[in-house]
């Protein structure tokens, strides 16, 4: 640790975790030493280390277990921007097992927003599906779609099995559905206490929230999705060429 430099040292110490993680000095799931023990081998205050870890486990780095201590956090899943896929599809290409809770599905009336994303008439009816989406039997997203009724009259009395397959699967073998494009938003906001309850984490905690209008062939909007993503366990990555 350098105490002359003018990087901060909760700063120089959040750098060197890094680093020993990256080099594999530290491997996914390694418990830290204490406070006390990172304190006096960096010849540094508990408060500047508190200070470090605290912020590592707000990126996602690290991952602090009640009583326990702290661990280095699971690598981040990154998803590209750039091809329609759905979560299932996504889960799989990593080797990972997805899994689905079907939270509820029920008709509902459009709000102006739903409404205006599917070219529908505030008010008109439109399926609403709410899942909680897994990857190997951890929570990884929230996600509530909405699809019109009108297009879809039969989806709610088809039986169709929604924790076991994905959804653009269903409605491309059932209905005939070839979506073609996206539209898609990107912000980062807190956790409310039930959404923070159904992911497994703290009230508050940071969530990527997405939403997504997919349209089919003929560019007519047929899913609206608002997902939320836990930021401790997913990024985004989009590549951007001149």
């Amino acid at each position: 640790m350098q105490t002359d430099s003018p990087v901060p040292l909760y700063f120089q110490l959040q750098a060197i975790i890094k680093r020993l993680i990256e080099t594999g000095h530290v491997s996914c799931g390694d418990r830290l030493p204490s406070e006390r023990q990172i304190a006096e081998w960096a010849m540094i205050n508990r408060l500047t280390v508190r200070q470090a870890l605290a912020a590592l486990v707000n990126e996602g780095v690290l991952i602090r277990r009640r009583g326990l201590g702290t661990f280095v956090a699971p690598p981040k899943l990154e998803q590209g921007l750039t091809k329609l896929t759905s979560f299932t599809e996504d889960m799989l290409r990593r080797g990972l097992s997805p899994s689905t809770v079907v939270l509820s599905l029920s008709v509902q009336a459009a709000e102006q927003r739903i409404a205006q994303a599917l070219w529908l008439t505030p008010g008109e009816e439109v399926i609403v599906l709410e899942r909680l989406r897994l990857a190997d039997d951890k929570p990884m997203a929230l996600e509530v779609s909405h699809m019109p009724y009108r297009r879809f009259p039969d989806f709610l009395t088809a039986e169709f099995d929604l924790a076991r397959t994905s959804l653009y699967e269903l409605l491309r073998r059932h209905y005939n559905v070839e979506f073609a494009r996206a539209i898609e938003t990107l912000e980062a906001r807190s956790a409310l206490s039930r959404e923070a309850e159904l992911l497994g984490i703290a009230s508050g905690a940071p969530l990527l929230a997405r939403e997504r209008t997919t349209l089919d062939r003929a560019d007519v909007p047929l899913e609206h999705v608002r997902s939320l993503y836990r930021a401790d366990r997913y990024r985004f990555v989009i590549e951007v060429v001149k």
